[in-house]
């Protein structure tokens, strides 16, 4: 009794075994015994047969019986951590700056203000008819096939691997980018402007609710402060995250003129594959329209793989891409020639 007594608090080595799909769990003797006999058809279930029998045939060794009269172990499976590949599950996982590279990036533009290699600012402004309003698509003159690509949530290294897509189809699109992520990739930023692409404020962190105005115009302002400290562009447009409009952003953004920017097309590329990525594309496609994608914020791999198909796909179909602003613009020249046209 005292053997089987110790048996019963020997949990430190418990009996490791795997049942279906590979999951390991634990089991005492105690347990395994006290299951057993409340519980005989339990031993008819195969995964469990093996060790059932081992461990009555360890207690009866041991000459114990009153087994019932003991109080079985609590048993709590230990979860083994998962060895995944590593995921920015979010872009805050990218906001964080050594003090060393900061220090360097300040030293490295005040060099470049001293030697007067800062370019001019970058004036991306909007047509004055789109300013303070909300824009989903764009009316175009009959036969004209324009549409504008959107990426949200970045810069991150998947914006690298968007540009340089971009860059192989000489297609322009349009980075609404994030404040607390800018300091992270600037050089990505930079490059972004550099290829003629264009910049809008998607907020410093991506909320949902902002019900201040206070809080807005620390969303929003200092986004645009960050964007001009790397890049010198002054955007005029904004993207509220989620597309959500029913808070302070959306007054606030429209008080400083920005073109409210959302979409008509969206990709579902946050949880859709490379193929459905495509299909839900194909199918709301439309002239004039705005396709919201995504090169930040989560894994954007199956963006990535869907790009160039889509691209070609499009052009096969006599889509042309252009930035938002240049589609507003061709917007603006089709309803002036039209007037009884819709505008937005």
């Amino acid at each position: 009794m005292r053997a089987l007594q110790e048996l019963k608090n020997s949990e430190v080595v418990p009996i490791v075994y795997k049942m279906l799909k590979n999951r390991k769990h634990t089991m005492t003797v105690v347990n395994s015994v006290t299951s057993f006999m409340t519980r005989p058809s339990h031993i008819l279930t195969w995964s469990r047969f093996s060790v059932q029998v081992v461990m009555v045939v360890l207690v009866l060794l041991f000459g114990a019986i009153p087994l019932l009269a003991m109080r079985p172990v609590v048993y709590t499976p230990r979860l083994l951590p998962l060895q995944a590949a590593p995921v920015e599950d979010h872009v805050k996982q990218h906001t964080a700056m050594s003090v060393a590279r900061l220090e360097r990036l300040k030293a490295n533009r005040q060099l470049q203000l001293e030697q007067n290699r800062i370019p001019p600012d970058i004036e991306q402004f909007v047509p004055e008819a789109y300013q303070g309003q909300i824009v989903r698509s764009l009316p175009l003159a009959p036969g004209d096939r324009a549409i504008a690509l959107t990426f949200d949530d970045g810069p991150s290294p998947y914006t690298v691997q968007i540009l340089d897509i971009l860059q192989r189809y000489d297609i322009l699109a349009t980075f609404f980018v994030l404040g607390q992520v800018i300091s992270s990739y600037p050089e990505i930023l930079q490059r972004i402007v550099a290829e003629g692409h264009l910049l809008g404020n998607h907020t410093w962190s991506h909320p949902y609710i902002v019900n201040s105005e206070a809080e807005a115009d620390r969303e929003i302002e200092r986004t645009a402060e960050v964007i001009y400290d790397y890049t010198r562009v002054r955007t005029q447009l904004f993207r509220p995250p989620g597309g959500y409009l029913n808070n302070a952003l959306t007054p606030y953004s429209a008080r400083q003129n920005h073109a409210i920017t959302m979409w008509s097309v969206d990709s579902s590329d946050y949880f859709l594959t490379q193929s459905e990525i495509l299909d839900q594309v194909l199918a709301e496609m439309h002239p004039g329209a705005i396709v919201l994608l995504h090169d930040g914020g989560g894994p954007r791999h199956h963006t990535v793989a869907a790009l160039p198909q889509l691209i070609e796909t499009l052009q096969q179909q006599g889509y042309e891409f252009l930035t938002v602003t240049e589609l507003m613009k061709r917007s603006q020249a089709a309803i002036a020639q039209s007037p009884d046209s819709e505008e937005f």
